[in-house]
């Protein structure tokens, strides 16, 4: 359950981040998915970490309204990127 609500956190700060409104929609989901995992995980635990390990990977992997948290965390580390030149000429 943990994981699932982490990876709701990481959709929203996201969501947040690149559109400056927050989707309600994201934490009624995040809630519900939550909700679902803990009742799995009371049947199976390895089913429901199994669940919440998937979950976090889909969403800090899937791109929404643009960049995905992993590309968002990584323009932020690396800092605005500059595109390289390519070189023609004689020395190329």
């Amino acid at each position: 359950m943990k994981l699932v609500l982490l990876a709701g956190g990481l959709t929203l700060s996201n969501e947040w981040l690149q559109t400056h409104q927050i989707n309600w929609r994201v934490p009624v989901a995040t809630v519900l998915a939550a909700a679902v995992t803990s009742g799995v995980g009371k049947v199976s635990p390895s089913g429901g970490v199994s669940l919440g390990i998937m979950a976090l990977i889909v969403a800090a992997a899937t791109p929404l309204n643009g960049k995905s948290p992993i590309q968002q965390i990584n323009s932020v580390v690396n800092g605005p990127q500059t595109p390289k030149r390519k070189v023609t000429g004689v020395f190329a």
